[in-house]
């Protein structure tokens, strides 16, 4: 019943007139969002790149780094947390405001800027696919012949 009602109000909410209106408005939000975003990140340098399809949005790195994974640990302490599991697909509320999206951008700069004065955003000596297909291929060798 609880699922049933709330289902039906939402429904019937979404027939007004006026509820179109909301969904263009956020997506016209998220759509400054993620093109301030993109700058940002392009301008501090930071190997990070944002991509939505109306209100679903998701990180992607546009350069080759093996820690990479870490920013999730930094975004956390600047207060953005995100779904780090499954799809890495996130989604933006209805209910947001420009203050809201200026408020993240704020927090996963500072973010970046910690995982890059840390250091783990350095630019690799290496090949990195290189680097790790060796460790690959040199694991599983030890596997086989038992080290």
């Amino acid at each position: 019943p609880a699922v049933m009602g709330s289902m039906n109000a939402f429904l019937n909410w979404h027939k007004r007139p006026e509820t179109p209106a909301l969904y263009t408005s956020m997506h016209t939000e998220i759509d400054k969002f993620i093109k301030n975003a993109n700058q940002a990140f392009k301008d501090n340098g930071y190997p990070l790149k944002l991509a939505n399809w109306f209100s679903v949005w998701s990180m992607m790195y546009t350069t080759p780094g093996r820690y990479h994974w870490m920013l999730q640990y930094y975004m956390r302490d600047a207060g953005v947390a995100l779904s780090w599991v499954g799809t890495g697909r996130c989604l933006f509320s209805l209910d947001w405001t420009e203050a809201d999206y200026d408020e993240l951008l704020k927090r996963m700069l500072r973010a970046c800027s910690l995982m890059k004065e840390g250091g783990w955003w350095e630019e690799p000596k290496v090949n990195i696919n290189m680097a790790v297909g060796k460790e690959f291929v040199v694991a599983i060798a030890k596997s086989i012949v038992g080290f």
